[in-house]
């Protein structure tokens, strides 16, 4: 696990982000090497962890691609190498990203 994967992971964690999963899908993918999957309670832990994002971005500690924080159920943060979606436990169950992508590293090997 890289140190990014690692770091964002805590993140999450110290946000109160709960049931983080982290899928490797390396060369089955050619745009990124991982994908965390994380839930919180409230709509409110989303941006707080919008928040711890951009202050890590400003302090260089990880460089941003882009982020959508429009939405208030699913948020979706572009790391290049990493892609983070953090949704609401409703939201994560409803679309259940976490079969999509174990599927995908599965058939990928």
């Amino acid at each position: 696990m890289n140190e990014v994967v690692r770091s964002m992971a805590n993140l999450l964690e110290d946000k109160h982000a709960k049931d983080i999963e982290i899928f490797e899908v390396g060369a089955a993918h050619p745009m990124f090497d991982n994908v965390i999957v994380a839930s919180v309670d409230v709509s409110r832990n989303l941006e707080a962890i919008i928040s711890e994002v951009k202050k890590f971005e400003k302090e260089g500690k990880i460089d941003v691609k882009a982020y959508d924080v429009n939405n208030k159920e699913w948020v979706l943060i572009d790391l290049y190498d990493v892609m983070i979606h953090v949704m609401v436990k409703d939201a994560r169950h409803h679309y259940d990203l976490d079969s999509i992508l174990a599927e995908y590293v599965e058939r990928s090997k």
